[in-house]
């Protein structure tokens, strides 16, 4: 009675986990079996296995492995001698003993004895799992099936060859049994790892490996397990305990636990990819020990932590609030592993066409290692280009690929992305209110025609050639807040701009130049009437030849520089900046960028102005939730510029840059 309810259970369950359902690929009962025998069924699979003695040497691997539910716990009492002779039905590729060696054989009896649950989990995953479907998959139509194995590994069946994954079945096809079919295999189906089992399995388990596995969590599912009766004191106990193991680098981007989430000063991000699934395909760099270390070394000083963090999330509310970093060391440590880890997955479906024709397929991604393509995606969201002599394809280095269940891994002795990924700038785009801070201070002081506007480089082009692009085609608008004084805004610095190489870079421990991209005042003009106005056009006189008096003005497609000149003359403007970062001090320090009256802009055309060179963070903001540097600028043009010297009390900002020193 026990072995019935574990079996159905088993057989619930592997369908649960397994079983994904393939059109065309499983025969009904009733379908006619072409084998040799011709027999109606009157035995089970199990009776016919250990009754043929070409198969004894399968028969006794089969009747010492136990059913594993996950790696480390088995069905107690339970093996695949109750799996083949239950009623689930099954359809067993068996290998005969010509083909299972005795060195073969006695390796597989010795994991099936073997007191470490690891061996016994791999007998079934590695060999028994790789020769078991459920249901039944007979050879009655011509076709190729893609059959999933209870290990969950896809094998290929061609019924039209015989074979299964290229190995021939002989002439020992469709045996009947009462709980499923037989057929005897010419071979020992080849087992491929995925991804995640050959970073948990595989000898000797790399530093990268035992960080991926780490991550693993197992716990107790009481509704899926059988309760029996309960012990002395009344508390229950279960004569089968269902467990199940989840890896939190697999289901999303980041991590976070469900109770105590807002204490925690750094999500955890994974790969944002499932490793694990036989039904997707995937490219994996898996460095090796030497490349984790070598990393590591390299990345560690970009995150470098202080003790204490000003709550920016709070802050932005009026009030005082500190982050507190027990252990400074394992903040970096944490932070500098998942920036290592997060880059390395790339789903071969999500890559760009190939010349936008060719999908990629894992033979195409062969020979070039996607150098044929604009980029790559990996699967936490980065686009890979190439940059500067820095070639995407030697992220996956020189050695060839190892066939993975799912996909493909490149073991690397190098972890080679570019400075430009893993020290990236900070840009900032303007584009609306999400990257100013502390809007409701005194800090905060705009006039009401402050707003973003919509620049087209493109329709511009006669001006933008000569003056230059706004970057993403729009800029920022910083209305005098009152009619004697500038603006005064405080903003975010976090990485926005989708043109970056990093679009949400975060400032790291280390050396910036803090730039400003200040965008000419009369740029307004021509954005709010969508078109060049007439008189940027330079006139060109035509005379009439037969009345010199006669004489007409006619507009050429020449931009007229003396008139911009003239109007960039009284747009000037002066920006005052000043930083504000944590210094280790017990709040945030003001640090002045510019002298107190602040650095002329000559109005002219889009201009990068330096505010400081070499400026050095000391700590980090990398991945942290709630914390990040600010800065806060000013329009500080005084009266008398303002009444003499051309100035203007606005200004006219594109974007905020902190260009990385490396």
């Amino acid at each position: 009675m026990a072995n019935n309810r574990i079996n159905k259970y088993i057989g619930a369950m592997a369908m649960a986990t397994v079983l994904i359902a393939v059109p065309g690929c499983t025969d009904t009962w009733d379908d006619h079996y072409n084998n040799e025998l011709g027999t109606e069924a009157t035995q089970t699979l199990w009776d016919l296995i250990k009754e043929n003695p070409d198969y004894s040497r399968f028969a006794d691997i089969v009747r010492h492995a136990k059913y594993y539910k996950d790696n480390t716990h088995a069905v107690p009492t339970y093996t695949y001698e109750n799996v083949l002779s239950g009623g689930q039905v099954n359809t067993v590729w068996v290998p005969d003993n010509s083909v299972l060696t005795e060195q073969e054989y006695l390796k597989w009896k010795q994991m099936c004895l073997s007191e470490n649950p690891v061996d016994g989990y791999n007998v079934q995953q590695q060999f028994l799992g790789n020769h078991i479907a459920l249901w039944r998959h007979n050879i009655s139509e011509p076709g190729v099936d893609t059959v999933k194995m209870i290990n969950g590994k896809n094998l290929e069946f061609d019924k039209s060859k015989r074979t299964l994954e290229g190995l021939p079945l002989g002439d020992k096809y469709n045996i009947p049994a009462v709980n499923g079919v037989m057929h005897v295999l010419k071979g020992i189906a080849p087992f491929r790892y995925n991804f995640y089992e050959s970073l948990k399995f595989k000898e000797p388990q790399t530093k990268f490996g035992k960080y991926v596995v780490g991550k693993d969590t197992t716990y107790f599912n009481v509704n899926a397990s059988i309760e029996g009766l309960p012990d002395e004191n009344g508390n229950p106990t279960y004569v089968d305990s269902v467990y199940h193991t989840s890896n939190r680098l697999f289901d999303g981007k980041f991590y976070l636990p469900e109770e105590g989430r807002e204490k925690w000063l750094m999500p955890e991000y994974g790969f944002g990819a499932r490793i694990n699934n036989e039904d997707s395909v995937f490219i994996m760099i898996m460095p090796t020990d030497a490349a984790w270390d070598a990393t590591y070394e390299k990345l560690k000083e970009a995150h470098i932590y202080a003790p204490k963090y000003e709550d920016k999330n709070k802050g932005n509310m009026n009030t005082t609030a500190y982050l507190d970093v027990a252990d400074v060391d394992s903040l970096q440590k944490m932070s500098t592993e998942m920036d290592m880890i997060s880059p390395l997955v790339f789903n071969i479906h999500k890559q760009p066409k190939i010349n936008d024709q060719i999908m990629w397929t894992l033979d195409e991604f062969k020979t070039d290692r996607g150098a044929r393509a604009e980029y790559l995606l990996n699967t936490f969201g980065d686009t890979l280009r190439n940059v500067g002599d820095w070639d995407k394809a030697t992220l996956f280095g020189d050695a060839e690929p190892l066939e993975m269940s799912n996909g493909l891994a490149y073991e690397v002795s190098s972890w080679n992305f570019p400075s430009e990924y893993y020290t990236p700038d900070v840009n900032v785009e303007i584009e609306g209110g999400s990257q100013f801070y502390n809007t409701e201070s005194s800090r905060y002081k705009v006039g009401p025609s402050s707003m973003r506007y919509s620049f087209s480089n493109e329709a511009f082009k006669a001006i933008t050639s000569i003056y230059g692009e706004v970057s993403n085609d729009n800029f920022f608008h910083f209305d005098a807040s009152g009619p004697t004084s500038g603006p005064k805004v405080d903003i975010i610095l976090q990485g926005n701009s989708p043109s970056a190489y990093v679009p949400y870079a975060q400032v790291m421990s280390g050396k910036y130049d803090i730039q400003i991209v200040a965008v000419p005042h009369w740029y307004l003009d021509i954005a709010s009437a969508t078109e060049i106005e007439e008189e940027f056009y330079k006139l060109d006189t035509i005379v009439n030849e037969f009345d010199i008096t006669d004489t007409m003005f006619v507009r050429t497609n020449e931009i007229d520089t003396n008139y911009v000149k003239a109007l960039a003359s009284v747009n000037k403007y002066k920006i005052k900046a000043t930083l504000t970062y944590n210094n280790g001090g017990s709040k945030d320090k003001n640090q002045a960028l510019t002298a107190t009256t602040g650095i002329d802009y000559n109005g002219l055309r889009v201009d990068t102005l330096t505010l400081y060179e070499d400026f050095e963070f000391p700590y980090s903001y990398k991945n942290l939730r709630y914390s990040y540097p600010t800065l806060y600028i000013e329009g500080v043009t005084s009266k008398n510029d303002a009444n003499k010297n051309g100035f203007v009390y606005d200004l006219v900002i594109d974007k905020i840059i902190l260009k990385r020193k490396n």
